[in-house]
């Protein structure tokens, strides 16, 4: 029962919170000193009519810059339409620069001709360790060597023969295999001097394109800035009209806040 009465309490307090800060807003939007507070409160003809020009110089405020941003989002709309087929362009030669083939290492070139520790691929001739290590199922890389560039020579000895790799830089690397292993060793070279060509025209293609490109996307992006600008006059057009509609609502409402706080002998208004 010594609790029945605390529900009542709460709601009368709440209701006073409530109108106290209904209060508090008014008096920010209409203040005063306490001897002109009838043009806050009162309803007579004189005091609606001060509390009328302020709220529409608000009213036509807030139509002003809904306006002017709902222009200025037409008229950047209307640009990004112009300007979208150019974009479009530069994006899509960009995209064509960046899905170029890369020289990566490319699939086995005909491996039951390779003699261990070489290996030929599309794009790299690799050096394999002599064996496999760590439980590892085949042997590891030991020299990955770009195609372009190289060159490899067949030779022999009384003994055995052999293959000589010449890096770009003029270093060399010798594999030897015995002389029964001749025609299989001259196969080799030969696969490898021919992939050799074939990887440096796939290089060859590949920049002829790139440089095509970037001329290309050189000249969309000039189209991209040409279109863009020749667009702007009637985007800029549209803004400064904006910024004129706005600052005219901002002068019309500072006179309506000046003429409030002439008036009701208060506070300018805070908006």
């Amino acid at each position: 029962m010594a609790g029945t009465g605390g529900h009542p309490v709460r709601t009368v307090i709440v209701v006073l919170v409530v109108l106290g800060c209904g209060l508090l807003f008014w008096l920010l939007r209409y203040p005063c000193v306490p001897g002109r507070a009838r043009f806050t409160f009162s309803f007579g003809t004189e005091e609606r009519a001060a509390r009328r020009a302020l709220s529409d110089a608000r009213g036509e405020r807030r139509s002003a810059y809904d306006k002017a941003r709902r222009s200025e989002a037409d008229a950047e709309r209307r640009w990004s339409e112009r300007v979208a087929p150019y974009r479009k362009r530069v994006q899509e030669l960009q995209a064509a620069r960046a899905a170029l083939p890369k020289p990566g290492q490319g699939q086995a070139v005909r491996p039951k001709r390779w003699l261990p520790p070489l290996e030929l691929h599309q794009h790299v001739l690799l050096f394999m360790t002599k064996e496999a290590s760590d439980g590892a199922e085949r042997p590891s890389v030991d020299e990955r060597l770009p195609l372009a560039g190289i060159a490899v020579e067949f030779g022999h000895t009384r003994d055995n023969v052999h293959i000589r790799v010449t890096r770009p830089d003029g270093t060399c690397r010798t594999e030897h295999y015995p002389r029964d292993r001749e025609v299989a060793a001259y196969d080799l070279v030969e696969d490898i001097r021919n992939q050799v060509l074939r990887h440096e025209e796939f290089l060859r293609r590949r920049e002829a394109r790139e440089a095509e490109l970037v001329a290309e996307i050189k000249r969309a992006e000039a189209d991209l800035a040409q279109a863009g600008e020749a667009a702007r006059p009637e985007l800029d057009t549209v803004r400064e009209a904006a910024r004129t509609r706005r600052a005219r609502a901002d002068a019309l409402l500072r006179a309506a806040r000046d003429g409030w706080k002439k008036d009701a002998g208060g506070l300018r208004p805070w908006r």
